[in-house]
């Protein structure tokens, strides 16, 4: 009975240990990367077809906009079939977000 205590206690620690680690730092071109962001968006002609280019798009939209349309992308575009990534943590949001915006 000890020995299963104590397992379980080891457990505990090595996930809280797990939940706790830092988050590691993505840029936001690899999130584009990693997210498939370029299988639908093109950028300097390079890219997919399905979504609009995104040349230009930190000159179009504001960076709350962005954020808005990463967030929930058929409430701006009713019709999109882009998924929504608000489950990306917040300062992978806030790299991806500031990449685009920088697109001007």
């Amino acid at each position: 009975m000890r020995k299963k205590a104590w397992a379980v206690g080891l457990g505990l620690m090595l996930l809280f240990s797990l939940a706790a680690a830092p988050v590691p730092d993505f840029t936001g071109p690899e999130l584009a990367v990693r997210l498939g962001c370029w299988s639908c968006h093109a950028l300097k002609g390079r890219g997919g077809t399905a979504g609009v280019p995104l040349d230009g798009v930190g000159g179009r939209l504001s960076a709350a906009d962005l954020a808005a349309v990463l967030t929930r992308p058929r409430s701006r575009l009713p019709g999109a079939k882009m998924p929504s990534y608000a489950y990306l943590r917040p300062g992978e949001m806030q790299a991806l977000t500031e990449y685009l915006a920088g697109m001007k």
